[in-house]
């Protein structure tokens, strides 16, 4: 018993720390592409 509930608490953190993971990605991303998009304006501009 004590192996299955170990097992599913591996399987649920890592889900979790899965999830956590792949949204600190997307803000990454999205920081990059506001400073992209900031420095086509700037070249724009010009």
């Amino acid at each position: 018993m004590e192996i299955v509930m170990l097992i599913i608490g591996l399987l649920i953190g890592s889900c979790i720390s899965t999830a956590i993971l792949c949204c600190m990605q997307i803000n990454r991303i999205n920081d990059y592409e506001q400073t992209i998009r900031d420095l086509l304006e700037k070249l724009n501009k010009d």
